[in-house]
């Protein structure tokens, strides 16, 4: 099995976070940050939250930094609102703490609050309002500070800060967050799975045809070179040297009457996706962006990442993908 890097752990404490909800949340990411301020030589404090609500879910006072954590158990219609509301709640009460009763060393120059929107996006704040808010408060304390609205992906931001291995081998051992990149669990099933169903929702979208590009076959070690893709040299061989799960799993729907062509569709649309990739970015950046884009057809991002890539490699090692040639 591949050695995991900094990026497979990075992405694996990601993932687990956004499906945490309420105070679970709150913890988890308490050890995460606590982590992250050690490395960097700080200290990250979070007070008992069975003290009661003191609008500080986290500082580090020597640099006057708060964190305020919202992780609601289910996503609403109404979630724009219920993060202005519990953004200027917990704002107002935490400057009340500080500059009314003095506490925390009187003083917030950085307020982050942390919004757990799952695998979506913040709501766009067209109108400035979490601007507006804080231009209030700055006006009624006469003081001045930063603050950021954001959601899980700061916690990948921050963990990419971290070149020690070692400390995010600790962060996930602490999580206890499973090794999801064991390649050798990647079973022709899975494989099946994931054709069928991104095949189902290709043939729910329009596509316009397929690239008619055909490539010479050549040694997929010569053409990891080629592309620039030697940094993800040994993810991918690791994947080629299973990759009969894919070719048993392409059979299989490809002598199944009721799955007539998912195959072929799929792979249209990655050759697809890839001439068109490959006008912007190449490289390692090539490979990952295709990865993701392929996922953007299926229903759970988090989940086939492995066989995704399975996929991928599968489609490169025929050589339908990447170059061929300096």
């Amino acid at each position: 099995m591949k050695c995991l890097d900094r990026y497979d752990y990075i992405e694996s404490i990601v993932s687990f976070l956004k499906g945490v909800t309420g105070i679970n949340y709150q913890l988890q990411l308490k050890e995460i940050l606590a982590a992250y301020y050690k490395y960097l030589g700080k200290v990250y404090e979070m007070p008992d939250f069975y003290g009661g609500d003191q609008k500080n879910d986290g500082c580090v006072l020597e640099d006057g930094l708060f964190y305020q954590v919202f992780a609601p158990t289910r996503l609403k219609d109404s979630l724009k609102k219920e993060i202005q509301e519990k953004f200027v709640e917990d704002l107002s009460g935490l400057l009340n703490i500080i500059y009314e009763e003095k506490k925390w060393n009187g003083r917030l120059n950085n307020f982050i609050f942390i919004v757990n929107t799952f695998d979506n996006n913040l709501p766009h704040d067209s109108e400035g309002f979490f601007e507006k808010k804080v231009n209030e408060f700055k006006e009624k304390y006469a003081i001045t500070f930063q603050y950021r609205v954001t959601n899980t992906d700061y916690v990948r931001d921050i963990l990419t800060e971290i070149n020690d291995i070692e400390v995010l081998k600790k962060i996930s051992a602490t999580l206890r967050v499973r090794n999801m990149m064991d390649y050798n669990a990647i079973n022709e099933q899975i494989i099946m799975d994931l054709i069928i169903g991104i095949s189902g929702n290709l043939s729910r979208q329009s596509i316009n045809g397929g690239s008619t590009q055909s490539y010479q076959r050549i040694s997929s070690v010569e053409k990891i070179s080629i592309n620039s893709l030697d940094e993800k040299r040994d993810e991918i061989e690791s994947i080629i040297s299973k990759l009969d799960v894919v070719e048993n799993a392409v059979n299989t729907i490809n002598q199944d009457i009721l799955y007539d062509n998912k195959f072929e569709r799929v792979k249209e649309q990655v050759i697809s996706k890839y001439v068109e990739l490959s006008a912007k970015v190449h490289g390692v950046e090539l490979y990952n962006t295709l990865i993701n884009e392929m996922l953007s057809y299926s229903q759970d991002k988090w989940n086939l990442d492995v066989p995704m890539k399975f996929l991928i490699v599968y489609i490169f090692d025929k050589c339908d993908i990447f170059e061929k040639e300096r």
